[in-house]
């Protein structure tokens, strides 16, 4: 938006002091008189009338559904030729010669005198529009390809403040400004020329992509949003209107490929989308040999990225070699009732969705939730590594609220921890992380102890709470040897260990029928 901002009301200060105002300068300064608030009015109306008229130009052009690729390339020839414009007066004088054919302000001067000055200020942005032609022009298909749409009023806004402020200083100057009419123009050249180098140089920057490469290369603070999961969530909607599918031979299916599917929305010119992309593309090399699956839905943000040949060479250059298609009407986007670029969706081998992310980070947690997904589905899979390593970042950070159903289950050390009733091994888990021994009947929230049941706990805190229901006793035992047993006579919470904060691995011993729900720290 600041970018947005700054192009715009340089390119309106530009157009202000350039010979494109020439023919409406005096008209300003001749209605201006009379009192202090008719320049303000007079100048107010001209950009109010100009922005509307530019914002209807650029309506008109997208309604004409040109391609959107030749369109920016015509924006970006066109900007070269302002450039060039403003260095060589006789290139000016082609540029300009479609609109002198068309009203100019001076036989509308006399007329003008006597008209509220914000009436008179909008024939004259009606006027104003085709005088400053190119340069609107310019931004008008810039407009059109999208590459701003979302910005398009504030660009437009902005360059109307831009142009606002050298005709209010001339409006302001009255009769007096007017005579300084002609030593402006004969000391506007230096000026031009500077100016129209710099368009020039904007014009093959934007062509050879340095607004992204630029981007990408500077700090840039990451939007995080939240990750939501569910064992027994909703089923993955099917996709709809899916076109130009890549890096596969057939379109996927999550619902019936029976694999473990990262979902990601994405765009290709938006940054977050790319520094997401970097590390999806790693996860899918990591695991796409032990059942993962990666579809990139692209969805385009904006118009010049509908193009199939731009969304391929785009994959191509960042690296993406999992399955893409494209979803330019939004189809598929609407039936996942999405609403962000970047966003994923992970579905499990059955079809179901078990975890929804908006925006960039947390990859480490959709990691870990993804390696449960492969265990769940093949619970004899021999998993590499982490690649991106534990949201917990080591024994000295107290541990993060531990659900132990399989809803939100996240820090378990077992296999096949899934909805039902297993034997498991007892391990040794890592600092974070649980391990469980014996029987236990898994659900959605809690998790039932059976026979032999037991829990190996590895926590760094100086308080460990345990949500539990039913009638029962659970055993404590402490890694110094101290024992301790709760009796449970009613659902609630139990203080396991409340002391000073330390690291430790502690072991329960839990009588068949207790429900456990979670762990917390303090």
């Amino acid at each position: 938006m600041l970018e947005t901002l700054f192009i715009g009301f340089t390119g309106g200060l530009i157009t202000g002091i350039s010979p494109c105002i020439l023919p409406v300068l005096p008209l300003v300064v001749a209605v201006s008189g009379g009192s202090r608030r008719r320049p303000w009015q007079v100048v107010g109306g001209l950009v109010t009338s100009f922005t509307l008229v530019t914002l209807f130009a650029t309506t008109v052009l997208n309604a004409l559904h040109l391609p959107a690729d030749i369109v920016w390339k015509v924006g970006v020839v066109l900007l070269i030729l302002v450039g060039l414009g403003m260095i060589f007066p006789k290139v000016q004088e082609i540029l300009e010669w479609p609109f002198q054919k068309l009203p100019h302000a001076g036989g509308l001067q006399a007329k003008a005198r006597d008209k509220g000055g914000f009436a008179v200020g909008l024939a004259m942005g009606v006027i104003f529009v085709p005088c400053a032609g190119p340069v609107l022009a310019t931004i008008s298909v810039a407009g059109a390809t999208g590459q701003i749409d979302a910005h398009i009023l504030v660009l437009c806004l902005s360059f109307a403040a831009g142009v606002a402020i050298p005709l209010l200083a001339f409006a302001l100057g009255g009769n007096e400004a007017g005579k300084r009419v002609d030593a402006f123009r004969r000391h506007q050249r230096p000026l031009r020329i500077t100016a129209g180098i710099l368009v020039i140089a904007m014009a093959i920057a934007i062509a050879a992509g340095v607004p992204t490469w630029l981007q990408k290369k500077l700090p840039s603070v990451e939007w995080k949003g939240e990750t939501s999961a569910s064992a027994e969530g909703t089923p993955v909607p099917e996709f709809q209107g899916l076109t130009g599918w890549f890096n596969t031979d057939e379109p996927v299916d999550p619902r019936t490929n029976g694999k473990v599917t990262l979902i990601d929305f994405w765009a290709y010119a938006c940054i977050n989308c790319q520094r997401n992309n970097e590390h999806i593309t790693k996860i899918y090399d990591h695991y796409k040999d032990f059942g993962l699956e990666v579809v990139g839905i692209h969805a385009p943000e904006y118009a010049f990225e509908r193009e199939a040949a731009n969304v391929r060479k785009a994959a191509k250059e960042q690296g993406i070699n999992y399955p893409v298609a494209q979803d330019n009407d939004f189809a598929t986007w609407k039936a996942f009732d999405n609403h962000y670029w970047p966003a994923h969706y992970l579905v499990d081998s059955n079809g179901t969705v078990r975890e929804t992310h908006h925006g960039e980070g947390d990859y480490a947690a959709t990691e870990r939730h993804i390696r449960e997904l492969l265990l769940e589905r093949d619970p004899g899979v021999a998993l590499p590594e982490p690649l991106e390593g534990s949201d917990y970042t080591g024994a000295s950070e107290r541990n993060p609220e531990t659900y132990l159903g399989t809803d939100r289950a996240r820090y378990f050390d077992n296999n096949g921890y899934r909805p039902g009733t297993h034997d498991f091994e007892l391990g040794e888990p890592k600092p974070g992380q649980y391990s469980l021994g014996g029987t236990w009947t898994l659900e959605d929230q809690p998790i039932t102890a059976g026979d032999n049941a037991r829990l190996r706990l590895n926590y760094h805190a100086a308080w460990v709470q345990l949500v539990v229901s039913g009638k029962g006793t659970v055993t404590l035992h402490r890694g110094n040897g101290d024992t301790e047993e709760f009796p449970i006579h009613e659902d609630g919470t139990i203080d396991l260990v409340k002391g000073e904060e330390m690291s430790e691995t502690i072991e329960l011993e839990v009588s068949e029928g207790l429900k456990l729900y979670s762990f917390t720290f303090g």
